[in-house]
């Protein structure tokens, strides 16, 4: 009976009130931190994975009340998480650490160190902004990733060599495979003698009898 009497009896409004702020706080710091992925993400970003970065903060904040000073908390937590199984690949290494990102300033505001986590999250979301902005300055607007097929019994330099010279200062194979279709694909690392004609050498390579599959991302 007295067990369960300590578990019905409320906590004091006062730690109810410091765990609603810690709450705030982690959703207010995760929100700056969606901002940043936002403004500094090449591509249209996926709604479900800023909307993680959200939860995730909100969550480990909770889950750093929750286990306190108590290492067999700890212990069970972790047991009790390892039963989950992510089964989504995450392609950008950028969006690993932005996950990260959210998790340690979740861990701060959660273990109750507030100014760590205030000042860890616009401090890193400064210099994340810095690097974004010198990459857009001074980043090499010309280099590419090329991706292309060709039939296996073809002579692949003559094939693509004459518009390579035409178009590009560097070019480095870094992969050939044989596809299930038999087709061979290449793909090189390259630079563009003028970075504004890309849509012209892309045309012109794709115009080549037996070139196929034409790809070109920007690096």
């Amino acid at each position: 009976m007295d067990i369960l009497l300590d578990f019905l009896t409320l906590p004091p409004l006062v730690t109810l009130g410091a765990d609603a702020l810690r709450l705030i706080l982690s959703f207010a710091l995760s929100i700056f931190i969606v901002n940043i992925y936002l403004w500094t993400h090449a591509k249209v970003p996926q709604k479900s994975f800023t909307d993680t970065l959200i939860i995730l903060c909100m969550l480990i904040s909770v889950v750093m009340v929750i286990i306190g000073d108590s290492i067999a908390r700890a212990f069970s937590l972790v047991g009790a998480l390892s039963i989950i199984r992510f089964r989504t690949a995450i392609q950008d290494p950028r969006d690993i650490g932005f996950v990260f990102y959210a998790l340690a300033v979740g861990m701060a505001v959660g273990a109750g160190n507030s100014s760590v986590a205030i000042l860890a999250t616009f401090l890193i979301g400064i210099i994340i902004l810095a690097m974004y902005h010198w990459h857009q300055r001074f980043g090499n607007d010309n280099e590419f990733s090329l991706e292309f097929c060709l039939p296996p019994d073809q002579n692949f330099e003559t094939v693509y060599r004459p518009t390579f010279d035409k178009h590009l200062i560097y070019e480095h194979l870094i992969d050939k495979r044989i596809k299930k279709s038999q087709l061979v694909e290449l793909t090189f690392r390259i630079k563009l003698e003028n970075p504004q004609e890309w849509l012209t050498f892309f045309n012109e390579l794709s115009g080549i009898e037996n070139v196929t599959e034409v790809k070109m991302d920007k690096e």
